[in-house]
């Protein structure tokens, strides 16, 4: 589904659970939603932040939104927050990125780290089974649609049929564990 698509799934959803929810202002106004970093259509999002603005929330809120949820899509956790904007707090992603035949690991990974490194955006590189595991910053311009590219311009790859890329996490990059942190938790 285009990540485009995924205000209209959520808000639905919620409107079928009875939740009612705070609108845009202006002209056309619309429920108030702001999703995370967008995902070109092919590319799998796992645990994707998003943020939603609710006329009244309850203990039982969450419980009656996720029983509205199309199949294939859930809400984790959800927190109430204040202050900084979603995007701003999205500052670091992981990826996945499977080969779908016969690309070299090494090459591939090799391109990525040229690419990448030299803007200082990788902050974690390695392989892992069949993939490339792959942790970046700066994610106006290290995005899935940039890594594609990348291993085109390296003749590795024609394009994106040839790759499986699957976003796992997006959050803060945590040194002490060497990866992303969602901006996951749940709520209290």
């Amino acid at each position: 589904m285009p990540h485009a698509e995924l205000p209209i799934l959520f808000t639905r959803a919620a409107r079928r659970a009875g939740l009612g929810m705070e609108l845009t202002q202006g002209f056309t106004r619309r429920p108030k939603t702001e999703f995370g970093p967008p995902l070109p259509v092919g590319v799998i999002g796992l645990m994707e932040p998003a943020e939603f603005w609710f006329e009244d929330w309850d203990g039982g809120s969450l419980e009656r939104w996720r029983r509205f949820i199309t199949e294939g899509f859930g809400i984790l956790c959800a927190n109430e927050t204040s202050g900084v904007s979603l995007n701003k707090l999205c500052r670091a992603a992981s990826y996945i990125i499977e080969p779908v035949r016969g690309v070299s690991l090494r090459e591939a990974m090799r391109a990525l780290g040229a690419e990448f490194g030299e803007r200082r955006a990788i902050l974690s590189l390695k392989t892992d089974g069949n993939g490339i595991l792959i942790s970046v910053t700066d994610l106006e311009r290290t995005g899935a649609s940039k890594m594609v590219k990348t291993l085109a311009a390296a003749s590795l790859v024609s394009g994106w049929s040839e790759l499986s890329i699957t976003r796992t996490a997006v959050g803060i990059w945590d040194a002490g564990a060497m990866k992303v942190a969602p901006l996951t938790g749940e709520m209290s």
